[in-house]
């Protein structure tokens, strides 16, 4: 029997540390692109996302790794990933430019709990009872939010929901083929198709930012972005990803804040029921992953 020792605690500390920031910053990426949404066009406000972000890759990974950046093992996988990457982008956008950030944040809470039921079928991943059990409540948590049939109930809901499912197959697809490809040459590349995917939708309606304000915003979408995906990966380098991803869901604390100081948006009681059920469920996911690793290192 083998034993492998868990990374020290504080490499722990840093990587939770990194994933709040990496939330940070993709909370203020959403924030800005909510507020450019109400004067410009949403194909725009992506294109300006993923153009910054890949600008922000080039510096930081083409150093490292030249030419070689852009020559993936997989290039149909790696623009699949990209694809899906974008249409979740894209959604999202959509969906938040008529929602509040906080409700659109609640419904991408169930990401997690949507790759545990399809890494049964898509990676051959065992999922026992109790998770099943945990990924249903979760899914009860979503309909206490999205409240499908009610009167208040925004079809834009539904943009949220599209970008989710596209978000969970491009994490799963990147599950599958994280031994394969260097993270880094992953994350440029779909960032590229996303740029490439985004411009002409963008040239077809686009508006000249016409203050300081607007230029701004336009300007640092890209790094929230960039920066924000960097600081992920550097995240799930400093530990378990069983105990660092739980903390993305402070996500749902900086959507409220910019909803709240720029939008005048305040979660209503429903939606924190239902979001304290979502984070509930993915919790104890994880600490179910958490357990399950650590008897297959003891073995």
């Amino acid at each position: 029997m083998t034993t492998i020792s868990a990374p020290p605690r504080d490499r722990i500390l840093q990587g939770i540390l990194l994933m709040c920031l990496a939330v940070a910053c993709f909370s203020s990426l959403n924030g800005a692109a909510k507020f450019l949404s109400g004067e410009f066009p949403i194909g725009q406000i992506v294109w300006a996302r993923y153009l910054g972000s890949l600008a922000i890759m080039i510096i930081l990974f083409f150093p490292r790794h030249r030419w070689r950046l852009f020559r993936p093992k997989h290039v149909g996988i790696q623009v699949l990933r990209g694809f899906l990457l974008f249409t979740s982008s894209a959604l999202y956008f959509a969906g938040i430019s008529f929602l509040a950030l906080s409700t659109a944040a609640t419904i991408s809470m169930t990401a997690p709990l949507l790759i545990t039921a399809l890494s049964v079928p898509f990676l051959g991943e065992a999922v026992g009872l109790r998770r099943w059990i945990a990924v249903l409540i979760g899914f009860i948590g979503a309909l206490i939010v999205i409240r499908p049939g009610m009167g208040d109930t925004s079809v834009y809901i539904l943009f949220v929901v599209g970008s989710t499912l596209s978000s969970t197959f491009y994490q799963l697809i990147t599950r599958r083929y994280s031994g394969e490809e260097n993270a880094e040459v992953s994350a440029t590349i779909a960032t590229l198709v996303g740029s490439v995917a985004a411009a002409g939708w963008a040239f077809w309606d686009f508006a000249i930012p016409a203050n300081t304000l607007d230029i701004g915003l336009f300007s640092i979408i890209g790094v929230f972005a960039g920066v924000g995906h960097y600081l992920l990966t550097l995240a799930y380098q400093k530990g378990p990803a069983a105990v660092i991803a739980p903390f993305s869901y402070t996500h749902l604390i900086g959507a409220t804040i910019f909803g709240y100081i720029l939008f005048d948006d305040f979660p209503d009681r429903w939606t924190w029921i239902g979001a304290a059920i979502i984070m509930g469920s993915g919790l104890y996911i994880a600490h179910r992953e958490r357990l399950s690793s650590r008897r297959k290192l003891s073995q």
